[in-house]
């Protein structure tokens, strides 16, 4: 799935630890984009994107020519770049950085905390799917529905002979909790999630 965003300019970005990198940052082209964490995108956010730490990785990065630092959360992946641009910031970390007019800047990044999502098998995407069931009531169905969204979730329908189905997808690992608590919110008994393909890959 190609996602349209623009893309100022991507930070190289080296594997250890601590590394002097040229940073920049990105922003979405068109409302109601979601991130890969299956967060709703907006400029205000704090974060990260990238292709090769894994989802929830804590980074702490600093700007040597002001001594400005920002801790941040990758929040995001980038699939459609090339594999020598694999981070890119938010708007609000790029203005926490003061290099938000420059657009780039050389910058340090540490990692302080990897993320907990790592595949242990190759058909395993760490992305799940919740089947909220078939609803013959159209009403209650976009009563529903409506909560879903309200609450940050991906509501699909797909109509059967029975009715219409409802379920949230593209819920990442670390979010199971947090998405199972968003249903029960919106008067839907979460059932046991299932795993689902990586919605961003090819």
């Amino acid at each position: 799935m190609k996602r349209l965003l623009s893309l100022l300019i991507i930070i190289s970005f080296i594997m250890p630890s601590l590394s002097a990198e040229m940073a920049s940052w990105y922003t979405s082209t068109e409302p109601g984009y979601f991130t890969a964490s299956g967060t709703l995108f907006t400029d205000s956010q704090r974060g990260a994107a990238s292709n090769d730490l894994p989802m929830g990785t804590v980074v702490e990065l600093s700007n040597p020519a002001t001594g400005i630092s920002a801790v941040t959360t990758i929040i995001d992946t980038l699939p459609e770049l090339p594999e020598d641009r694999t981070i890119a910031v938010t708007e609000a970390t790029a203005k926490e950085l003061s290099m938000l007019d420059t657009g780039i800047a050389d910058i340090k990044v540490s990692v302080i905390r990897e993320g907990t999502i790592k595949r242990e098998r190759e058909e395993n995407t760490g992305w799940y799917a919740f089947d909220l069931g078939v609803f013959t009531d159209t009403a209650d169905l976009a009563l529903k529905y409506g909560r879903l969204l309200e609450n940050g979730l991906r509501p699909y329908i797909e109509v059967e002979d029975e009715g219409v189905r409802l379920s949230v997808r593209h819920v990442m690992t670390y979010q199971l909790q947090e998405a199972e608590n968003m249903i029960a919110l919106s008067g839907i008994e979460a059932p046991e999630p299932s795993p689902e393909p990586n919605p961003y890959s090819e």
